[in-house]
C-alpha cells in the first residue's frame, strides 16, 4: 500500500514537472507499467535462448544432445555449441559428425540426439576340435593306417577391445584354446594331429594314442598263413591248426591255443587255454590259465594256473599260486624264484625243476667282458695315434695326410665309444639276473609230491616221498614247503 502511494506521489510529481517544464514533455514515465515491461522483456528474451545439453548414458556406450527452448524464434546454436557441450560432458570418442551437424542445420530443439557412440568390446570364440573318429574309452578304433588325420585342432580367436565415448577401454575376453591330449602314436603338424604308425586309436586317461596293434576278429590256422605285425597283435578268436603268430610288439589272444606257434618281441597273453604249442616271448612274460604239453620261452616270467607237461625256460620266474596252482611233469628251467601251490601228483610223476641256473647269463657276462676288453683296445690304439698327431701339430710337422687320419681317427673313436654304452647296460643286467639267482627259492604252499627232481642253485634235491607241511633244505638248496 505505501508502495502504490510512492509511486502515485512520483506519478503526480512527474506530470507537474512536465506542466512547469514544457520541454520536458513526453519524458514522464508511469511507473506502473514499468515492472510489466520489464517481465515482457524477460519472457522474450528466455523464449530466443537456446539451451545445449549433452547426457552419458548410464553404460557410458551414448552422448545424447537435447537443445532446450521455449519459443520458435529461438536463437540460432552451431555444430561447434554441440561439440562444445560434449567436450564439457566428458565426450572425447566415438562423435558422429554427421548427426551433430544435421541438428545444427535442422535446429533441431527439444529433441535427444545420439550424438556420440561407443565401440563394444567383442569377445574371442574358444577354440574346438574336429575329430573325425568317434572314440571313447570303452570304444576303440582298430585298425588306423599310418598318417591318417585323426584331429583338426581349430585355433581361437582373439577378441577385440573396446572404448566408452569417454575414451576408456573396454577390455575384451580372449577365447581359449581347445585342449587335445596327445599320447604316443601321434604327431602334431600345424593344427591337425596324425597317426604316426598303423595301430588302434584308443583314449586313455584322457589322451587320444595310437597303440602299435593289429586287430583280428578272426581265427588264425594254417590256412591263414603267417600272421606278422610289427606291434601288438590282438586276435578276438582262437590260434590253432597249425597257426602261425609273429609280433614286434605284444600278442594277446582271445581265446584258445592249440598245436600253434606264437612269437613276440614282448608278452603274450593267452585268455583261454593253450595245449600241444609253442610260446616264446623273447623280452616279456607269458601269462595264461592252464598250459598243457607247451614249449614256453620267456624272458621275462611265466604266470598261470597250471603248467601240466610243459617245457619252460624263463628268466624271472614262475607264479603259479592261483586257482589250481599246479606244476606237474615236464622240465623247468628258471633263474628266478617258482612260486606254486603243489608240484607233482599223487601218481607222482616225474617233475623237473631247476631253479638258479645262471650259465647261460654268466657265459654271456663273459662274452661281452671280451667284446669290452677289444674295443678298449682298440680305443687305447686310436688315442696313440691321436696323440702323436698332436705333437706333430704342436711342432709343425703335420701333413695333410695326418690332419685328414686325424679327422677319421675322432670319428671311429666316437663310434667305438657309443658301441661300448649298449654292452655296458647289458652287463648291468645280467649280473643283477646272476645275483638274483643265486638266491632263487622254490615256495609250494601244499605239497612236494614224490617223483620231484629238484636242483636249486646248482645242488639237486631228489623226493621219493611226499613232503607235506614240511620244510626241506639240503646242501645248500632253497626248497620251501609251507
Amino acid at each position: 500500500m505505501e508502495e502504490d502511494l510512492e509511486k502515485l506521489d512520483a506519478l503526480f510529481d512527474s506530470i507537474l514537472d512536465e506542466i512547469i517544464h514544457p520541454e520536458k514533455a513526453g519524458t514522464y514515465r508511469n511507473p506502473f507499467l514499468e515492472k510489466t515491461e520489464k517481465k515482457s522483456r524477460i519472457t522474450e528474451l528466455a523464449q530466443s535462448v537456446s539451451v545445449v545439453m549433452v547426457n552419458v548414458t548410464p553404460d557410458k556406450m551414448k552422448a545424447v544432445c537435447t537443445v532446450m527452448t521455449q519459443g520458435e524464434q529461438h536463437k540460432p546454436f552451431t555444430a561447434d555449441d554441440i561439440k562444445k557441450a560434449a567436450s564439457a560432458a566428458g565426450v572425447f570418442y566415438g562423435m558422429d559428425d554427421t548427426a551433430v551437424f544435421k541438428m545444427a542445420a535442422e535446429q533441431t530443439v527439444n529433441t535427444e540426439v545420439v550424438i556420440a557412440s561407443g565401440l563394444p568390446a567383442v569377445n574371442g570364440t574358444d577354440g574346438s576340435l574336429h575329430l573325425r573318429f568317434d572314440v571313447t574309452e570303452e570304444k576303440p578304433v582298430p585298425n588306423i593306417p599310418k598318417d591318417t588325420e585323426i584331429c583338426h585342432i581349430v585355433s581361437p580367436k582373439l577378441g577385440r577391445d573396446g572404448m566408452d565415448v569417454y575414451g576408456h577401454i573396454l577390455p575384451a575376453v580372449n577365447g581359449k584354446p581347445a585342449e587335445f591330449g596327445i599320447g604316443e602314436g601321434l604327431y602334431k603338424k600345424g593344427t591337425r594331429v596324425y597317426a604316426a604308425r598303423d595301430g588302434k586309436l584308443i583314449l586313455r586317461d584322457g589322451k587320444y594314442c595310437v597303440t602299435d596293434e593289429l586287430v583280428i576278429d578272426k581265427n588264425i590256422d594254417q590256412s591263414t598263413g603267417i600272421v606278422g605285425y610289427g606291434g601288438t597283435i590282438i586276435i578276438n578268436g582262437n590260434v590253432s591248426g597249425r597257426g602261425i603268430v609273429r609280433a614286434g610288439g605284444s600278442v594277446i589272444v582271445n581265446g584258445v591255443v592249440s598245436n600253434a606257434v606264437i612269437e613276440a618281441e614282448e608278452n603274450i597273453v593267452i585268455e583261454g587255454r593253450s595245449n600241444d604249442c609253442s610260446l616264446s616271448a623273447k623280452g616279456g612274460d607269458v601269462r595264461g590259465s592252464e598250459f598243457e604239453e607247451a614249449t614256453i620261452v620267456a624272458g621275462g616270467k611265466v604266470e598261470a594256473s597250471v603248467l601240466q607237461n610243459c617245457m619252460i625256460k624263463c628268466v624271472n620266474g614262475i607264479e603259479c599260486s592261483t586257482g589250481f596252482g599246479r606244476i606237474a611233469g615236464g622240465e623247468i628251467y628258471s633263474v628266478g624264484d617258482v612260486n606254486c601251490l603243489t608240484v607233482g601228483s599223487r601218481e607222482h610223476i616225474e617233475t623237473h625243476i631247476t631253479l638258479g641256473d645262471h650259465t647261460e647269463f654268466s657265459n654271456e657276462i663273459e662274452r661281452l667282458e671280451k667284446q669290452m676288453a677289444q674295443l678298449d683296445t682298440e680305443i687305447a690304439k686310436i688315442n696313440d695315434q691321436v696323440n702323436d698327431i698332436r705333437e706333430k701339430e704342436k711342432l709343425g710337422t703335420a701333413t695333410l695326410d695326418d690332419e685328414g687320419f686325424l679327422e677319421a681317427a675322432i670319428r671311429v673313436r666316437t663310434q667305438k665309444l657309443a658301441d661300448k654304452h649298449p654292452l655296458t647296460e647289458k652287463m648291468k643286467k645280467f649280473r643283477s639276473i646272476v645275483e638274483r639267482s643265486k638266491k632263487s627259492t622254490l615256495r609250494a604252499k601244499t605239497m612236494i609230491y614224490g617223483g620231484a627232481i629238484l636242483k636249486v642253485c646248482g645242488h639237486t634235491q631228489i623226493l621219493n616221498s611226499d613232503r607235506a607241511h614240511a620244510t626241506v633244505y639240503s646242501n645248500g638248496t632253497n626248497i620251501v614247503v609251507t
